[in-house]
């Protein structure tokens, strides 16, 4: 049997249009793991979303383009091009929302005669809303016959937590307080999912291996109303600010390349808010995105699962 891996991330719009921007975010807000609401509903809402937030979200893509693409989709396809270099094993880049989809590369594996897949989703703590997602879209690509395994998870994984010390090290030596920033998701949703102490033992873990004193876990992204993981990225940045005036560090765990939510929701609007405060340095440590860190620590992990 001849083997393939294939990175799964979540994906992006495939240009900065408004039309591309409005068919990526009405696919990912129609995903019943995504918004929990019965079809005809969720089908709606997502419809006036996308419509309402298309343009604006068009535009913020622009602003952080990386040779005319996504960060994320640009630094997912490095990446399996370094695994595959590094490995010797043929690595696809596969993205749960747009193009290239699960099914997509799963097709490119088979036409170099693999029928033994090993995929690993770049969602380093399990959550509903994205390790639970991709798995099922990943099943569904699958054949009777076929050889499958998917990591459900590393946020504990001694790579990871070595290469994420060295990077808050070495962005933020100085830094009087460190922050863990996660994904926040619905409290609904941590019904029978470990994602919570996941992020918890993640940000224990880069605390005790950067050195630094304590590292404060927040929570970002929210969307909509109803009641999520708290307390926000904002609230602690801006209290920490307002009562030391210090450096602040901030690092986002949960999110394996840099995207909109790390480079604007972070580095751009929590820094000015921080800095308004009275924060006398605001870091944003880059996520792990196509080093070669991140690169051996995913063919280690491919090879564990043999």
């Amino acid at each position: 049997m001849r083997k393939a891996y294939i990175l799964v991330n979540l994906g992006a719009p495939e240009d900065f249009s408004k039309g591309a921007a409005e068919r990526f975010l009405r696919e990912f807000l129609s995903d019943k793991h995504v918004i929990s609401l019965p079809y005809p509903f969720r089908k709606l809402l997502a419809f006036y979303i996308s419509k309402a937030r298309g343009a604006r979200y068009a535009e913020s893509l622009k602003q952080i383009a990386l040779n005319g693409k996504h960060p994320l989709l640009h630094y997912t396809q490095s990446l399996a091009r370094k695994v595959a270099a590094k490995s010797g094993v043929p690595t696809f880049a596969a993205f749960r929302y747009g193009n290239d989809s699960v099914e997509s590369a799963v097709d490119k594996a088979r036409s170099c005669g693999a029928n033994k897949f090993r995929f690993i989703p770049m969602y380093p703590q399990s959550a509903l809303s994205t390790s639970v997602s991709a798995k099922r879209r990943i099943t569904r690509a699958m054949r009777r016959g076929d050889d499958c395994k998917i990591l459900p998870h590393y946020f504990d994984n001694p790579l990871y937590i070595s290469a994420l010390s060295n990077s808050l090290r070495n962005a933020a030596a100085d830094a009087d307080c460190a922050v863990a920033s996660f994904h926040s998701v619905p409290l609904s949703h941590l019904e029978d999912s470990p994602y919570r102490e996941q992020c918890e033992k993640t940000a224990e873990l880069i605390g005790r291996k950067s050195g630094m004193k304590e590292v404060k876990v927040a929570w970002q992204s929210r969307m909509g109303r109803g009641s999520w993981l708290g307390p926000s990225a904002e609230e602690v940045g801006k209290s920490f600010a307002q009562s030391k005036g210090g450096r602040i560090a901030v690092i986002c765990p949960g999110f394996s390349c840099d995207c909109t939510e790390t480079l604007l929701e972070i580095g751009r609007d929590l820094r000015a808010s921080c800095m308004a405060c009275g924060a006398k340095d605001f870091k944003c440590v880059p996520c792990l995105n196509d080093s070669d860190a991140h690169a051996e620590m995913f063919c280690e992990l491919f090879e564990r699962m043999k």
